[in-house]
């Protein structure tokens, strides 16, 4: 039985930059939750599941608060709540990646890249290393501390180098990052060969503006008289009330009631609503409640006689906010009751003292969300080789591989959208 004091896999290899340093790595399984040492004297810990994260959550919240990048899916409380319960999570490992250590033998945590180990990938016979999406993934980028990044990232890449991997896809991460920066200048320093395999932007919205500017300057003024005219005409069938909060003195109930909106509705009918699925169902639940108890929780509401008619969940992440999830009651679709509340956050979000910038976490060319919101935040995936003699020609193979099943996949989706929509025609005759 394997010594859960002590690492059970440890090695030195060469460090492919120009220092002449070497990378310790050390391998914690599910016995990392009884480790005491802070931290192991070690380069880069690579944990293997979310009970593993625990000994290091001072660790990684910290890291997350020193990281120019704000991505709330890779902090404690959410990443261990994906690993625990959604899809493919339990081959999720994680590297914390770890400075050199001071004269007092002091190392601080300057990393953290979660990743999954793909066997076969596209047929190509070496491991391919890939930074974690899942299905609720709305931004990628590592977590490094901020003047870090260079090493770290350079530490991160010697481990997959290390591992015979052939290349290391980073998908969706902000284009204009910290973490881009550092990621295009050690892959320029070291010759490792960069593909990218999409690139795209989404609805943003930062201003200086009032919220009365903004509506005039970037919403056509037909389109504003609409959205006023839908506005009063629900007035009409009651009390409407928009509000923001960070879930109220029970975010168990707001959260309950996000649930059951969104299962009333096409979601609902398909199958795929979070409360349909009991994992997803846990992770939601886990991510709302545990981002409330750090202040970071943001709850938006649009209620008619104080029920709901739209909801909006929303994480706080260093100055800005990521939307995550919004359901609308389809009883009253007519109104748009879910652009309505939209639009009506951009004055609550604008006038927030916390708020710097939000990010909408919206596919590209959304019909809804992006004639309201004008600004746009560039996303980009690519990926990067390793020191393997495979590297650089399984980065051009599979980045090419990758384009063409996206674009049967756009193809395919268009076909379904125009089936579906000639299909409501022909029923309408």
């Amino acid at each position: 039985m394997t010594d859960v004091r002590q690492p059970f896999f440890s090695r030195d290899v060469p460090e492919p930059d120009d220092t002449g340093s070497e990378l310790s790595v050390v391998t914690l399984e599910f016995a990392a939750r009884y480790l005491r040492d802070d931290p192991p004297n070690a380069d880069i810990v690579i944990l293997e599941s979310a009970d593993a994260l625990g000994p290091y959550r001072v660790e990684i919240e910290e890291l997350a608060a020193a990281s120019a990048d704000a991505n709330s899916q890779f902090e404690y409380v959410t990443l261990a709540a994906a690993m625990e319960h959604l899809r493919g999570g339990e081959g999720v490992r994680v590297a914390l990646v770890w400075s050199d250590a001071d004269e007092n033998g002091r190392r601080i945590l300057t990393g953290l890249v979660p990743y999954r180990v793909s066997l076969g990938f596209y047929g190509l016979p070496k491991p391919v290393w890939r930074v974690w999406r899942h299905i609720h993934s709305y931004i990628s980028t590592p977590v490094l501390r901020s003047g870090h990044e260079r090493p770290a990232l350079r530490r991160f890449l010697a481990l997959a180098d290390m591992s015979g991997a052939a290349f290391v896809d980073f998908p969706l991460f902000h284009a204009g990052s910290a973490f881009a920066g550092a990621l295009e200048d050690v892959a320029g320093r070291q010759h490792r060969h960069v593909a990218e395999t999409n690139a795209h932007e989404r609805a943003f919205l930062q201003s200086d503006l009032s919220e009365e500017a903004y509506l005039s300057t970037h919403i056509r003024k037909k389109k504003r008289k609409e959205f006023n005219r839908l506005w009063n005409r629900l007035g009409e069938l009651g009390e409407l009330r928009f509000e923001t909060h960070d879930g109220g003195v029970d975010p168990a109930a707001w959260i309950s009631r996000f649930l059951s909106l969104e299962a009333r509705g096409w979601k609902g009918r398909r199958g795929t609503a979070l409360r349909a699925d009991p994992g997803q169902r846990a992770f939601f639940e886990k991510i709302c409640l545990g981002a409330y108890a750090r202040g970071k929780l943001h709850c938006t509401d649009l209620t008619l006689d104080g029920k709901p008619l739209a909801m909006l969940a929303s994480f706080r992440s260093g100055s800005g906010v990521y939307t995550f999830k919004i359901a609308f009651d389809e009883d009253h679709s007519r109104y748009s009751p879910g652009a309505l509340l939209m639009l009506k956050a951009i004055g609550a979000f604008l006038e927030d003292e916390r708020t710097a910038w939000v990010d909408s976490c919206a596919v590209p060319n959304h019909p809804m969300i992006d004639q309201i919101w004008a600004q746009r935040r560039a996303m980009r995936s690519v990926l990067v080789s390793c020191a393997s003699p495979f590297g650089a020609p399984s980065v051009r193979y599979a980045a090419a591989a990758m384009k063409f099943t996206e674009s049967m996949r756009t193809k395919l989706r268009a076909h379904y959208h125009a089936f579906r929509k000639g299909t409501a025609h022909d029923a309408a005759d």
